[in-house]
């Protein structure tokens, strides 16, 4: 032991009140170095700590303590920097007697004589290994809160009735198009939610404060970005009212799937039912109308008709029963007014036909509903051209004109072709006039919108189907004819737009669709 070492080892033996101070600290490691580096004291909290007994690590190099792996900062840089500045501070790895890494937070002082000159150090060491494996586990754990959230559109919240402090994880804000960082207060919160919603989610957390009661609560937000989203808010009471916390969850795909549902239910329950009705009466009437008369006709005749009906049986399976007995009835007569009757068969093929196609457009729909088809830029005017030459074709009489507007928005092409492939129908078809005329056009309205119009000439649109463009929706006490218009609102709202309808001056409606551009 140098002369240094020892004068600094009797000196701490000597000071009573240091001594007892050393070794009765046991949450840190404390001990004095000489002024080359080797250990001089060593107290319980090192013993502890390192591993070392006091007789096995006096008089050994600092050394002894830093991993041979060469991670970190060498004992001699410490010393030398605590020399030059009067201290020292890190954090790393530390090798304990057993050969186990603990991660340490090390502070190292120089001691100096009334001369200024070194007489050692200082080192106090603490144990930081539970702490960082504490704080790494809570970001594992943060880090699968986040990727769980993610995956399930789910996140978390607390508000604090107390402070109004307000608590969201990354997940809900991710929920209304906000960025992670985003601080929101209760009020500012309040404006996602949509206005006709609000008194629910009020309800909920007032009745929740008041008896304790959890909650589970569907509602519509309006994001930053403009867009309608269905959540489910789940939430509970806590501290005795004076907070509530909860989860949300994304159920914007269930609703859509239970749209879906509910207008294909009522397509088939509703307008089925009807025309089938219509199908069953003129069955009925041509029944009659068959046994009443006793008139003779040709051979001819009676094989067209007959052959009618029964491809008619054949083609609507859903009315099989029906058409079965009328096919029954036609080839047993032998004697009927034939113009009379095929009258009546027309108005029952009209009407089969309406259901057939019907439920065509129904599978068509869900077809593509199904595909998930991603948007991507889709060339308006090459879209409207393909649908002009395809109902010039379809219906002759129709004069179709275009306006185009060398315009791209953002969609899906197929679900988009649809859309505005059921628009020129409806405009040709549902017209009264004895020259229906249609002008589908488009142009940009904005920086980011494009609109699409389709203009007709026609009685215009009933109000039952309006609302069904204008709300995005049906209800029971209010749906329209069929699927068309609802299938044009549902696409059109998937890639971010809008439609709306406006009568023309002179007579008739046009049909107004905005879809962003690639742009937005």
């Amino acid at each position: 032991m140098s002369s240094e070492r020892r004068e600094l080892f009797e000196h701490i033996e000597s000071d009573l009140i240091l001594r007892e101070f050393f070794q009765e600290v046991t949450e840190y490691a404390i001990f004095l170095l000489d002024a080359d580096g080797y250990v001089a004291t060593w107290n319980e909290g090192a013993r502890r700590i390192k591993g070392y007994e006091r007789d096995e690590i006096l008089g050994r190099h600092l050394s002894v303590f830093y991993p041979d792996s060469g991670d970190g900062t060498s004992p001699e840089t410490v010393l030398a920097v605590a020399e030059a500045e009067g201290s020292y501070e890190e954090k790393g790895w530390r090798v304990r007697k057993d050969g186990s890494r603990i991660l340490a937070h090390v502070t190292v002082r120089a001691l100096t004589n009334d001369r200024g000159e070194l007489r050692g150090f200082t080192k106090i060491v603490r144990d930081i290994t539970e702490t960082y494996e504490y704080r790494q586990e809570l970001e594992r754990n943060r880090d699968r809160l986040e990727r769980t959230e993610q995956l399930a559109d789910i996140g978390g919240w607390e508000v604090d009735y107390g402070t109004n402090d307000l608590q969201l994880t990354d997940g809900t804000k991710r929920l209304v198009d906000l960025p992670p960082d985003t601080e929101l207060t209760l009020e500012e919160l309040g404006e996602f939610f949509h206005e006709d919603d609000r008194t629910i989610i009020n309800e909920a957390i007032a009745s929740a404060r008041a008896d304790g009661e959890s909650f589970d609560i569907e509602m519509r937000v309006i994001t930053a970005s403009g867009r309608t989203r269905w959540v489910q808010i789940r939430g509970e009471a806590a501290d005795d009212g004076m907070s509530v916390r909860g989860a949300v969850r994304d159920i914007s795909n269930r609703k859509e799937r239970e749209e879906r549902l509910m207008v294909l239910n009522r397509v088939l329950r509703h307008n089925l039912r009807n025309n089938l009705n219509i199908v069953s009466g003129y069955a009925r009437e041509l029944r009659r109308d068959l046994e009443a008369v006793d008139l003779p006709t040709e051979k001819g005749d009676y094989d067209r008709l007959a052959e009618t009906v029964t491809n008619l049986s054949e083609t609507t399976s859903g009315i099989d029963a029906e058409l079965r007995a009328l096919d029954e009835i036609v080839t047993a007569a032998s004697q009927f007014s034939v113009e009379a009757m095929v009258s009546k068969a027309d108005r029952i093929i009209e009407n089969a036909d309406d259901l057939m196609s019907t439920g065509q457009k129904a599978r068509r729909f869900e077809n593509v509903v199904q595909e998930r088809t991603d948007k991507q830029p889709v060339r308006v005017d090459d879209m409207l051209s393909d649908i002009k030459r395809t109902y010039e074709r379809r219906y002759p009489d129709a004069t179709i004109r275009l306006r185009p507007g060398e315009q791209t928005v953002l969609a899906s092409a197929h679900s988009l072709s649809l859309a505005l492939d059921e628009l020129v129908q409806n405009a040709i078809v549902h017209n009264d006039e004895d020259d229906p005329v249609v002008t589908v056009a488009s142009r940009r309205i904005s920086g980011e919108r494009v609109e699409i119009t389709v203009e007709d000439n026609g009685p215009g649109i009933p109000q039952t189907e309006r609302e069904i463009l204008e709300r995005g929706e049906e209800t029971p006490l209010s749906h329209g004819s069929g699927m068309g218009l609802w299938t044009v609102s549902w696409f059109v709202t998937q890639f971010d737009g809008e439609v709306s309808i406006v009568d023309r001056a002179g007579g008739g409606s046009t049909v107004e669709v905005r879809l962003p551009t690639p742009e937005h």
